[in-house]
């Protein structure tokens, strides 16, 4: 990723692969199973074996250290990687206080380990 992109995030974002129960919201309701990529505060990037559709709404329980995160959510884009791969960007729309603490807490150690892109963008 460039740095000129990452000074245009609103929010940091670290690696982290956890578990996802996403069900797409709408008049083609679906649900499955997929993994997290990238985690941040404000959405995350997934791998689906499927288009979603951006704009769709999701909800989504994301399994984070033990925890399970629920949140609503929109996608953002989706980038063909493969036949069976596409990555999918995800904003979240809703997301309690206490879920955003468990994200926030993937953060400590980051910045002093040199990992990820820990530090918040302007």
């Amino acid at each position: 990723m460039t740095t000129d992109y990452a000074a245009k995030r609103r929010f940091p974002r670290i690696p982290s692969e956890n578990a996802v129960l996403v069900r797409k919201l709408g008049q083609a309701e679906a649900e499955g199973f997929v993994k997290t990529r990238v985690v941040g505060l404000g959405g995350c990037m997934i791998v689906s074996d499927e288009h979603l559709g951006q704009g769709a709404f999701l909800d989504l329980l994301i399994s984070v250290r033990g925890r399970v995160i629920k949140t609503r959510g929109r996608v953002v884009y989706e980038i063909p990687r493969s036949r069976k791969q596409v990555e999918v960007g995800v904003e979240f729309l809703e997301i309690g206080p206490d879920d955003r603490h468990v994200i926030a807490a993937l953060f400590e150690g980051q910045e002093e380990a040199g990992e990820g892109d820990a530090r918040p963008a302007s």
